[in-house]
């Protein structure tokens, strides 16, 4: 089959699930496009795939009148890969792609893949609604990366939705004495002891991500003697305005009394190394579909502490500490106890991980998804 991928500006779940997509479906001998951003190609190297060609697509976050502009150059970048699958992942992504195939005489099928949940209130609230509503309507089939994703699609009028999971990388396995420098060199770089409880949080400093409530959820363990020492990291890029008011916000709670150590890691590349030298990881997003960093926390065989929305409690079920959102009273609570107790983060790592040896591989994902292809393409013969 012929199959282009489009996709906005991306440096994280996204990209990687389309990226491990599109590997994987040219290995399987289809041709392959992928269209968008330069800096995502840059970021994820699409281009560098064997079998794979990368279109150019600037697709900014807003909608205005260069739209229209955007809808010109996709009809072009189709016509030369003439596919006869489009497959856009994101709002932005699928809003430009949908407009582009309503221009053509021959319509290749369209799929969409829905990786996020529309947050916008007011005016952007009924727009995002509006444009939803035509996505989901639009669309041949509609891919929901999270089930409440799928319920949304099917309530605003999908003919076809389906729950298709973003896989995530297999996880590189790390030795304990890895584990163990890694923890050694964090300790003097931060200055903590080594024995310390590690709270590891990995994902870019983002309003999505809810940083304010693991500050205030710190600030409530304090700095007590009842659970030793606790160290909090977080890993990933950062919003600059989002980065300083967290600072901020540590800062003042740290004036006002004793609170647990918080450092910042920026992008890493070891994060497996971070991983295995924390004792839990921690997930406080407002939502999120079926984060990576969460699949790869369960395979790492991670105790976790994270926030129930989305499709957090379906990926996690037992294998975890779920908490409400928001709610800094339950995080500090489940640290505390976490803290004190390592024979349950034990268990809850021995369950994590066979949690996540049950999760499908980006391989077996690619496989399923090929099979819904080949549904879409017959159907359109037929």
């Amino acid at each position: 089959m012929r199959i282009v991928f489009a996709i906005g500006t991306s440096t994280g779940g996204v990209g990687t699930h389309v990226h491990a997509l599109a590997r994987d479906l040219a290995a399987a001998g289809h041709e392959i496009g992928v269209i968008g951003p330069a800096a995502t190609d840059e970021h994820f190297g699409f281009s560098l795939l064997p079998g794979v060609r990368f279109g150019v697509l600037e697709l900014g976050t807003g909608i205005g009148a260069s739209d229209a502009a955007l809808v010109r150059r996709q009809r072009t970048l189709l016509r030369s890969f003439a596919p006869q699958i489009v497959h856009a992942h994101g709002f932005r992504a699928g809003l430009i792609t949908l407009l582009t195939l309503r221009t053509l005489k021959t319509r290749p099928a369209f799929v969409l893949s829905l990786h996020n949940q529309a947050s916008g209130q007011g005016l952007r609230g009924r727009v995002e609604t509006r444009v939803e509503t035509m996505l989901a309507r639009g669309a041949d089939l509609v891919l929901g990366a999270s089930t409440d994703l799928v319920d949304r699609a099917r309530e605003l009028g999908a003919q076809t939705a389906r729950f298709l999971p973003a896989a995530a990388p297999e996880v590189t396995q790390v030795s304990a004495e890895a584990a163990a420098a890694t923890r050694a060199g964090l300790a003097e770089e931060f200055d903590f002891d080594p024995g310390a409880l590690i709270v590891l949080a990995v994902g870019r400093v983002a309003r999505q991500k809810n940083y304010p409530m693991l500050v205030r959820g710190l600030a409530r363990l304090g700095a007590g003697d009842r659970q030793g020492e606790i160290v909090a990291l977080i890993a990933g890029a950062a919003d600059d305005q989002v980065l300083a008011d967290v600072r901020a916000q540590y800062a003042e709670a740290a004036a006002a009394s004793a609170i647990p150590a918080l450092h910042f890691l920026g992008p890493r590349d070891d994060v497996a190394e971070l991983a295995a030298a924390a004792d839990i990881y921690a997930l406080t997003s407002v939502w999120e579909a079926r984060a990576l960093v969460l699949q790869e926390a369960l395979m790492a065989g991670k105790a976790i502490v994270a926030t129930a929305t989305g499709g957090t409690a379906e990926l996690v079920g037992d294998a975890g500490m779920l908490i409400d959102h928001d709610d800094d009273a339950a995080f500090a609570a489940a640290v505390a106890e976490l803290a004190v107790d390592p024979a349950r983060r034990a268990e809850l790592g021995t369950r994590a991980r066979a949690r996540g040896a049950e999760l499908p591989a980006e391989r077996e994902v690619a496989e399923e998804l090929a099979g819904l292809y080949t549904e879409l393409v017959s159907a359109q013969v037929g």
